[in-house]
């Protein structure tokens, strides 16, 4: 295994970062325990979808490990490394429920009260019965997934959610939405008077130490920004768009991304506003099938089936309705689970899993968009590995 795994990292190209967690250090050993179980499958991964790179960060209590795995750009020959930006397309979200939540936990935004509190440009309208929680759990009542091609800006945008009327019950079925969590986007940085980005990099970026994330890339940091690959192998990268900031915007890197999951796994010295209003995203509010629906972020309870993942993270969930149950009160975070969230962009392919139980989280982040089956049935089978979710792999 040893001298495979050297061969490896030499053909793509890999480099090995380790990130301390708090004041802990990964040991050597464990790093090339860790390696022995990622490489290879990664590697498939890159073979079988044709994916030019990626960065997977693994974090422990021991601290994260960072593995940069091929090209950044194709045509260029640029090889992933540490400072790589990734589109993460709807992982983004996490980060606006996040946002919400700390407004919540600072009393400036109720998410039981309508949306239309705190967007009065929509009283009078069907926000006047939709709150910011239906918003971060796609229970508005039928929000589409994306914003129509007749909104172009902040006036034709409200206009559009004035006239839209429900076409389900609110709160009791799920259809996953930008527009929703969008929505959201706008309602928490009204209630903290600031301009969605501002807020976002001063109160979530900054509390996590999150130096090289970015909505918009600076120039300084455009050599870093790698370029993704669409599904015919194009090269391609994210246009802007109304509410692409507040849905699906962030670019960043896998050292970056893996402090959220750091703060979610308690693995980080926050402020107690900010680690409170993390642990508010990942309370249980809706049961759709076998999943529970926190704000944004997805989970389900362990020993968990590669087969439920599947499902939870297919086509079917994303572009259907599914009917969701109310979960009163809401579930407490619980240790015991999986919890999840892919994202995409035309681009990009990104996925992040979260063991709390074990303090132990993946981040997967790759410039190609690739099927969500294999990001999931990649994660398992890394965890799998790892010792960490117990169980078979039934496609093993």
């Amino acid at each position: 295994m040893k001298g495979s795994v050297l061969g490896l990292w030499g053909m793509l190209g890999v480099s090995l970062g380790v990130l301390s967690g708090a004041s802990a250090v990964l040991a050597q050993d464990e790093s090339n325990e860790t390696r022995q179980v990622l490489d290879p499958i990664v590697e498939s991964l890159l073979r079988e979808q044709d994916i030019p790179g990626m960065a997977v960060a693994v974090v422990s209590p021991a601290g994260t490990l960072i593995a940069n795995y091929g090209l950044a750009d194709r045509e260029s020959g640029t090889p992933v490394d540490d400072d790589t930006l990734f589109e993460i397309g709807s992982l983004s979200k996490t980060f606006t429920a996040t946002l919400a939540a700390l407004a919540s936990v600072e009393g400036k935004l109720d998410l039981e009260a309508p949306v239309s509190r705190y967007l009065p440009e929509l009283e009078g309208s069907a926000f006047d019965d939709v709150t910011g929680l239906n918003l971060g759990t796609h229970t508005a009542g039928g929000l589409p997934l994306f914003v129509p091609d007749e909104v172009t800006d902040r006036e034709s945008l409200m206009a559009w959610y004035r006239q839209w009327q429900p076409s389900e019950p609110i709160g009791e079925s799920r259809t996953y939405s930008n527009l929703g969590i969008g929505l959201l986007g706008l309602e928490a940085s009204a209630s903290l008077d600031r301009d969605f980005v501002t807020a976002m990099r001063a109160r979530v970026f900054d509390a996590l130490d999150m130096r090289q994330t970015w909505y918009d890339v600076p120039d300084a940091q455009m050599p870093n920004y790698a370029m993704g690959e669409d599904k015919d192998g194009q090269p391609i990268r994210v246009a802007p768009g109304v509410l692409d900031d507040e849905a699906y915007g962030i670019k960043t890197t896998a050292a970056d991304l893996a402090r959220l999951a750091q703060a979610n796994l308690g693995l980080l010295a926050l402020d107690d506003d900010p680690q409170q209003a993390i642990d508010v995203t990942r309370e249980g509010h809706y049961r759709v099938g076998d999943m529970t629906q926190d704000l944004i972020w997805e989970q389900y309870p362990l020993p968990v089936a590669l087969d439920t993942l599947l499902a939870g993270n297919g086509y079917e969930m994303i572009l259907k309705s599914n009917v969701a149950k109310p979960i009163d009160p809401p579930q407490a975070p619980r240790e015991d689970v999986w919890i999840n969230k892919t994202g995409s962009t035309n681009g990009f392919g990104a996925y992040v899993v979260m063991l709390p139980g074990q303090q132990t989280g993946l981040v997967m982040l790759a410039n190609r968009n690739y099927p969500n089956d294999a990001r999931v049935e990649a994660a398992y089978r890394i965890l799998s590995g790892l010792d960490l979710i117990g169980g078979d792999d039934p496609r093993q």
